[in-house]
């Protein structure tokens, strides 16, 4: 038997027994579809919005909030909330879709409140309070659970000329989240996607 046979013998056992410790518990299987729906947003008083469709940024101000406001609540209690409503129109290309759901994706924004993390984590030097996001219902959003605000697509126009326009409503405010309330800046950032059913 060759040196190099003898050298390349222990590399294949090796190669077999780390390629089936690979093999793990499991598989998780993706399915989805791109579809060419596409809706401009518009905001309505209060809510800026900038940016070309698939990419607009929405900019919501929740103003100067005195952090005494927020030391009497309990944690969970929303001060200064802000309604947010948003007006979709997808033109023509939803045809066949049942409705629209703004779905958040926290983590690529300024992330989770670290004590709640239903909320948004703020950024900044205020500290024990973070961004909830609520639905219509005043339900808070639980960002971490991949909640989502919904809205149903509405077909208007004439056949053959359909136009589709949704509305999203939601508010969001300061939350304080159970740690000490310190007075400072509290932004935070909360990427979103469309999704189409």
């Amino acid at each position: 038997m060759s040196n190099l046979f003898k050298k390349l013998i222990p590399l294949a056992i090796a190669g077999i027994v780390s390629s089936s410790a690979i093999a793990a518990d499991g598989t998780i299987n993706f399915t989805g579809e791109i579809i060419a729906a596409s809706c401009a947003i518009s905001g309505a008083s209060g809510t800026s919005v900038g940016g070309a469709t698939g990419a607009q940024t929405i900019d919501v101000s929740l103003g100067k909030v005195s952090s005494d406001s927020l030391r009497g609540t309990s944690s969970g209690t929303i001060v200064g909330g802000k309604g947010i409503n948003l007006s979709l129109n997808c033109g023509g290309t939803a045809a066949g879709l049942k409705s629209v759901k703004l779905q958040f994706d926290p983590l690529s924004g300024s992330g989770l409140d670290a004590k709640q993390s239903t909320l948004l984590k703020t950024t900044g030097s205020a500290q024990g309070v973070g961004i909830g996001i609520y639905d219509t219902d005043n339900k808070l959003i639980n960002l971490a659970a991949n909640e989502t605000i919904s809205g149903s697509l509405v077909e208007t126009g004439e056949a053959g000329k359909e136009q589709y326009t949704a509305n999203l409503n939601l508010r969001a405010g300061y939350v304080a989240n159970g740690d000490t309330v310190k007075a400072g800046v509290a932004n935070g950032t909360l990427p979103f996607t469309l999704t189409y059913e």
